[in-house]
């Protein structure tokens, strides 16, 4: 007689079927799936919430998969989301999570910004998000007012390095451009040197003459500022590239910070222009408008910011990552099962599903709570 599969409950704030596509045929090879989605359409008028996690109580392991928007449900239940993993604790069930990089990353902005005296946004810690990187951003999409000629590129978003060489061989490198066209090159520099070295790699080998202070390849005249030296590299570059990132950087001259200057001269000069945005600089620029800020000198105690209603992330996908970490321990080292998988595309979200699920031997002697797993 053929042993029975384990059974695995599925959570996800919100999966489509493509998403779907990729997690069930590994899944399938071992496991039986419960899909609470599939549950809830399935109870319909008469759900239950008790009758729901009945049900989980059947499952052997937990599978959640935190995404920035949820489900349209109409069981009644705030977060039911928040509900399964708090049952399947209480049941001991081993469980794994995943969560999309917009919900960590609007987790994180949420903790992370201040309000001043005169009441200015700020980031309290500019290595993880600096606020002004906005600006830079809105400049760039502004640029099309005045300029909607051949020179002026569409702006395109990047998350990581290898998405965004493939990105110049796209844009860039198939522009038609000639041999030893000098190329300016701008971004910040520091946590970005490695990227930036294979990036200016490759600008050369595709032929160009990169015009970048960090490549020590920039003309400079000791009677000027560093501001200066660089704004007249942009006037001296044919072509344009600029990225902008996260980061803010450190080269601020007189409240002018010089990436952002060498942008807004290639776009008064109307130099034929790239520019690739981080894909964390618009999504904050999407959600800032609905974040609350509150100003810590308000009040004698600290008021948390408040997430609001909006399009693009919902809050029970952070109250329920904020569980998952155990955001309210306070001590680190006393947190246990806080485990949460990043992704940002669903491959990437496969290669932990993967790891997790396909060694058998590794899941039953969880189970049998044997070797720690292994």
């Amino acid at each position: 007689m053929a042993k029975a599969k384990l059974k695995i409950w599925l959570s996800a704030t919100f999966i489509s079927v493509e998403d779907l596509g990729h997690i069930i045929p590994v899944l399938n090879r071992k496991y039986d799936i419960v899909q609470s989605q599939e549950v809830v359409a399935k109870a319909g008028n008469d759900f239950r919430l008790e009758l729901h996690l009945k049900e989980l109580e059947q499952c052997d392991l937990f599978l959640g998969i935190i995404q920035p928007k949820l489900s349209k449900s109409t069981t009644g239940v705030e977060n039911i989301y928040l509900e399964e993993i708090k049952k399947a604790e209480e049941l001991k069930i081993p469980y794994w999570y995943l969560v999309h990089r917009d919900v960590t990353f609007t987790r994180n902005l949420l903790n992370d910004l201040v309000k001043t005296k005169d009441d200015v946004v700020k980031s309290k810690n500019r290595y993880f998000f600096d606020v002004r990187t906005i600006d830079i951003y809105k400049e760039i999409l502004n640029q099309s007012i005045g300029h909607s000629d051949e020179n002026n590129h569409k702006p395109i978003e990047f998350y990581r390095l290898d998405g965004l060489i493939q990105l110049f061989e796209q844009s860039i490198f198939n522009s038609g451009h000639k041999k030893d066209t000098k190329l300016m090159l701008a971004s910040t520099v520091y946590g970005f040197e490695d990227q930036l070295s294979k990036i200016i790699h490759d600008v050369v080998e595709s032929d160009f003459n990169v015009l970048s202070s960090f490549h020590g390849s920039i003309k400079v005249n000791p009677k000027l500022s560093n501001l200066e030296n660089c704004v007249q590299a942009v006037d001296e570059a044919n072509w344009f590239l600029g990225i902008v990132r996260p980061y803010y950087g450190t080269g601020n001259i007189k409240k002018k910070n010089i990436t952002f200057e060498e942008i807004k001269t290639a776009i008064q000069l109307n130099k034929p222009r790239w520019f690739y945005i981080h894909r964390d600089v618009i999504f904050a620029e999407k959600i800032m408008g609905s974040i609350q800020v509150n100003n810590p000198e308000d009040s004698k105690t600290e008021i948390p910011n408040v997430l609001l209603p909006n399009q693009s992330i919902a809050k029970e996908a952070i109250d329920l990552y904020n569980h998952v970490i155990k955001n309210d321990e306070k001590q680190l080292e006393l947190r246990n099962g806080n485990w949460a998988q990043e992704f940002f595309v669903f491959t990437e979200a496969l290669i932990y599903v993967r790891s997790q699920f396909l060694d058998f031997k590794f899941v039953e002697n969880l189970l049998n709570k044997k070797n720690n797993g292994r």
